[in-house]
């Protein structure tokens, strides 16, 4: 068989073509739903983070931290702001949280019902233990505080006031007596 020069030409640009498409369909059965530059955040972990951001602000008559994003956020700000070591300490916090939720309960965190997630994350919160899953509670938690209280509903429809008070200049000082 002849192989003219079109034909390896050809043949080169599809073997090129396929080696860099395919590595996109091995890997990872869940796909990043966030884009970050330093960590992957998978469409489970954006879940279970929002979950746990809902459980510390739950939805009451104002909106809760789902609605205000605050795991959109808390990840942002893990990826933005720590060092590529505390990234590394969180991202293994967050295993080591799924894995101490399914022992739990079979479904994880997402089978508790609020009252039982309210109690399992508070066992992170009163802890004094220094490990890599109250490292990644403490920063979920204070990273979902910071968040909500930063978003535009808490600044803008809450009664939020910078400043407190106001000042009056000019009234008049009584006296008690």
């Amino acid at each position: 068989m002849v192989v003219t020069r079109r034909i390896l030409i050809k043949q080169l640009m599809l073997a090129s073509v396929g080696i860099t498409i395919v590595p996109s369909f091995i890997g990872c059965s869940s796909k990043s739903s966030l884009l970050f530059k330093n960590i992957a955040v998978t469409q489970d972990q954006e879940a279970l983070l929002a979950l746990i951001a809902e459980t510390i602000i739950p939805k009451t008559d104002s909106p809760g931290a789902i609605e205000t994003s605050t795991q959109a956020y808390t990840a942002k700000m893990i990826d933005d702001c720590m060092t590529k070591k505390d990234q590394e300490k969180w991202l293994a916090g967050l295993n080591q949280f799924v894995q101490l939720s399914e022992k739990e309960n079979s479904n994880g965190f997402a089978g508790l019902t609020s009252s039982e997630r309210e109690k399992f994350l508070t066992q992170f919160s009163e802890s004094k233990e220094e490990n890599v899953v109250n490292f990644f509670y403490k920063n979920v938690r204070r990273l979902t505080l910071r968040g909500y209280t930063t978003s535009e509903y808490f600044l803008t429809k809450q009664n939020f006031s910078l400043i407190p008070g106001h000042f009056k200049g000019c009234v008049p000082v009584s006296n008690p007596s």
